[in-house]
């Protein structure tokens, strides 16, 4: 019994968001392996087409959030890069489901040798829905009776479209990748409440890493990257901080989310594929038994014909190897 209860407010506290409260963006935690989520200017960065797959399955004995996302980069001329990205998000087992699909352009600027500044614009467009027959309200329910009766509840629309606007900036050297994002410039409005006017709040994101490289006794080298990523959207933000240790092959990695979780990852590299699994272990909820969070992600980088004479300059330098 005391479950359900927890249950049910959870479940309330995410309806009355809907209705009162500016919607946030769905969050992945092994953001370093999907960079163009990450940053624009990230995109065509790796030097060759790259195919980012993440899937992601937050308290699944609840079926609160399931977000699925999709992204191919590649670069263009010899400094720039375009990408295609789509997502798919569902919320309170249906009740929301969102769609989305957009395009990103980015461009570099060589300062000198191994050093240099991206720029990124996105552009996406939203499909989101509400299902309110699935929910039942209070005025439905009496007592002495299993009988469900009609609710006075206002419903707003179903569907809404969003367009969307986003910009992002990149310093990347061989050890420092630093960056700002700046998504949902345009702030558009949302129509699922008819008398709310919520509209999707920007998000900014500001990101940090920086590597060392060690080497073994026999001479292989291994890759140590602290991390630090801050991201805030309306009254909602979050700071993630942690490393990752990575060779060649196998990446781990531990991270905590400020007040919120504790992080743990790891990853594996085979020729062209990269594979990351992560568990997010929620301090909020030590006492309550939610169901897991894991995540999921899968790339494959492909081998570009090289031109002698078109070379291109515009590939950052790598300080996430092995981590997508």
């Amino acid at each position: 019994m005391q479950y359900i209860k927890k249950l049910s407010s959870i479940l309330i506290t995410l309806l009355l968001a809907v209705g009162s409260v500016q919607a946030q963006d769905a969050y992945f935690s092994q953001f370093y392996a999907n960079q163009v989520l990450l940053n624009p200017a990230l995109a065509g960065g790796s030097g060759s087409a790259r195919l980012t797959v993440a899937h992601r399955k937050q308290w699944t004995a609840l079926s609160a959030y399931t977000t699925s996302s999709f992204s191919y980069d590649m670069p263009i001329g010899k400094t720039s890069g375009v990408a295609v990205q789509a997502m798919n998000d569902v919320q309170m087992d249906g009740v929301i489901k969102q769609v989305s699909g957009g395009l990103t352009f980015s461009h570099r600027i060589l300062l000198k040798r191994n050093q240099m500044i991206g720029f990124g614009l996105n552009a996406n467009y939203f499909q989101k829905r509400f299902d309110w027959n699935s929910l039942v309200f209070e005025d439905q329910m009496r007592s002495g009776g299993g009988t469900m009766y009609p609710t006075a509840e206002r419903f707003g629309q179903s569907n809404t479209n969003l367009f969307d606007v986003g910009i992002g900036t990149t310093y990347s050297s061989d050890k420092i990748l630093a960056g700002i994002n700046v998504a949902h410039i345009n702030q558009p409005k949302e129509h699922i409440n008819p008398e709310s006017n919520a509209v999707l709040p920007m998000r900014y994101t500001a990101h940090f890493a920086y590597t060392f490289q060690k080497f073994t006794y026999s001479q292989k080298a291994y890759n140590i990257t602290p991390s630090l990523i801050y991201q805030r959207q309306a009254s909602s933000q979050y700071v993630n901080v942690g490393a990752y240790w990575s060779n060649d092959v196998l990446s781990l990695g531990a991270h905590y989310r400020v007040n919120q979780a504790m992080i743990f990852s790891a990853g594996l590299t085979y020729d062209q594929f990269s594979f990351g699994y992560s568990y997010d272990y929620f301090l909020a909820n030590a006492d309550t038994s939610f169901g897991n969070t894991n995540e999921f992600t899968l790339s494959y980088r492909f081998d570009l014909k090289k031109n002698k004479k078109h070379v291109y300059v515009g590939k950052c330098p790598d300080v996430y190897k092995n981590l997508k």
